[in-house]
């Protein structure tokens, strides 16, 4: 009898709470106004530095997607430590980075940034390579390798999407150094692939929506003063969607971190039978 209620209970679905998560990884900011400063100031310089370096290296005639990529891995090496900061605060508060330093690499950086790294090579394996076939069959006017390559970036793009989602808890365990392998935080997703995947895109959504109304309202500037203060402007809103993935860390609380301490909780209320 006990071992089918063991069962019971260890296949029960915790239906994860949407929008209040959202709200609440929305809110964080505006709540820890003085850590985002702190934490973020210098990976957001450290970025427009590297931006400046970018637009001289298209100056020269380097390619545009060749900066891009660049880019893009700059932010995530100089956010590595922001995002493990930020994660801390969103699952513990204040006194969990109260004597966290601004900006430094240690093993748990190094992990995360690990896992990130791994996420972007299967990003460019899924999504990446089919996109570079769709784009040589459509320069060499190819109607089959057009259409082959469609096809395999849209089975790309939902198995890419569905590896991110079910695999998101990686990060925050990493974070609070209870990551224990690809099969456990695949299960801890079970059962909330439409509500983890509906958190995840509503934390991210209002930092792209409001980033696609300001390129809309700015437009093209020619090099100046109004494009650099629309660049930086642009780089600002960028740093701040990292905030976003307190709605992941958010969801890992709710489903893992704080069903552990039930359980520890009741077992500790549980009398022992001999």
């Amino acid at each position: 009898m006990n071992e089918q209620t063991n069962s019971q209970r260890r296949f029960t679905v915790i239906e994860l709470p949407v929008l209040p998560i959202v709200k609440q990884s929305l809110l964080l900011p505006f709540k820890y106004l003085p850590e985002l400063v702190k934490y973020g100031g210098i990976p957001f310089l450290l970025i427009l530095a590297a931006d400046a370096i970018c637009f001289l290296l298209e100056r020269e005639d380097v390619s545009r997607s060749a900066t891009g990529s660049a880019m893009a891995l700059a932010h995530f090496i100089l956010f590595t430590p922001f995002s493990v900061a930020w994660t801390r605060l969103a699952l513990y508060g204040r006194p969990a980075i109260a004597n966290h330093p601004p900006f430094a690499y240690s093993r748990t950086q190094w992990l995360y940034l690990l896992a990130t790294t791994a996420m972007l090579v299967l990003m460019t394996i899924c999504v990446g390579l089919p996109a570079t076939l769709l784009l040589y069959g459509q320069r060499t006017l190819n109607t089959q390798i057009t259409i082959e390559a469609t096809t395999l970036l849209l089975v790309g793009l939902f198995l890419f999407a569905l590896l991110f989602f079910r695999l998101a808890f990686i990060f925050p365990a990493i974070v609070v150094g209870r990551y224990a392998g690809i099969s456990a935080a695949w299960k801890q997703t079970a059962g909330n692939l439409e509500r983890l995947a509906a958190v995840i895109v509503l934390s991210y959504a209002p930092f792209y929506v409001v980033r696609r109304v300001f390129e809309w309202f700015m437009g093209y500037h020619p090099p100046g003063l109004t494009s650099v203060a629309r660049g930086i402007v642009d780089m600002l809103l960028v740093a701040l969607a990292t905030t976003a993935l307190a709605g992941p860390a958010l969801a890992y609380k709710s489903l893992v971190l704080d069903q552990r301490e039930d359980a520890l909780a009741l077992a500790a209320s549980t009398p022992s039978r001999a």
